[in-house]
């Protein structure tokens, strides 16, 4: 079997990966690689768009499309790139298996991650189209929500972290600005009631005036670095 040498990278460490071009070997087959390479076919990763960055490590399965496997594919490779801080990671499948593990450390880089082609050939060494799908790299974060009733006054007790990469754990999410939301039991639109900010302990309180009980929740939308959160619903 013939390689063909494709720079890429694996972590934050430059190493080489080879990217293989099957030669057909039996009698007769170099016609028929011939033809197949003039109708190479397409193979496509499935790339999460989501990716949270929650634990010191996560195995992450990644997948390649069905249209590796019509496409009558050998193996296939795509490099991600963060658009100031270059290679990320590196995928490498062979036709034996459609996924492959990935290894995320909390020290990835956070932000837009392109997935690259590497090169893809199907079993008569004809190279295949391939996809360049993104995916995006933010820590995690939670919401939390209490609440209490006592008459019509209703109060409502909000917590909030997020994974800081320096501790490798949650901490309190400081600072978060959010918003408070209800419903009327069976709908399906929530309503702003009252923005929030967390203090230093990620805590805020709200205590209001409300006849009938409503559903209510603590949305965070997510930042630069920070995935969104939003709490369980709880009925008051």
């Amino acid at each position: 079997m013939r390689w063909k040498s494709v720079f890429a990278a694996t972590g934050l460490l430059a190493t080489s990966l080879l990217v293989t071009a099957p030669t057909a070997q039996a009698a007769g087959a170099s016609g028929a690689a011939e033809g197949s390479s003039a109708a190479a076919g397409r193979c496509s990763l499935i790339a999460p768009s989501r990716i949270v960055i929650s634990a010191p490590y996560r195995a992450i399965t990644m997948r390649v499309a069905a249209d590796c496997v019509a496409g009558n594919w050998d193996n296939a490779a795509w490099t991600s790139y963060h658009p100031t801080q270059g290679v990320q990671e590196v995928l490498y499948f062979f036709r034996t298996s459609t996924t492959v593990t990935m290894d995320l450390y909390d020290y990835a880089d956070p932000g837009l991650w392109n997935w690259r082609p590497n090169g893809a050939y199907d079993t008569f060494s004809g190279a295949m189209s391939q996809n360049s799908p993104n995916s995006y790299v933010k820590v995690g974060s939670w919401a939390g929500l209490t609440a209490s009733r006592s008459g019509s006054k209703v109060t409502l007790n909000v917590s909030a972290a997020r994974y800081a990469v320096s501790l490798d754990k949650f901490v309190p999410y400081a600072g978060a600005v959010g918003q408070l939301q209800y419903k009327a039991p069976g709908a399906t639109k929530w309503i702003a009631l009252k923005s929030v900010k967390t203090t230093s302990t990620g805590k805020y309180t709200y205590a209001y005036t409300a006849s009938a009980a409503r559903d209510y929740r603590v949305y965070f939308p997510e930042t630069s670095v920070i995935w969104n959160a939003a709490s369980a619903t709880i009925r008051k």
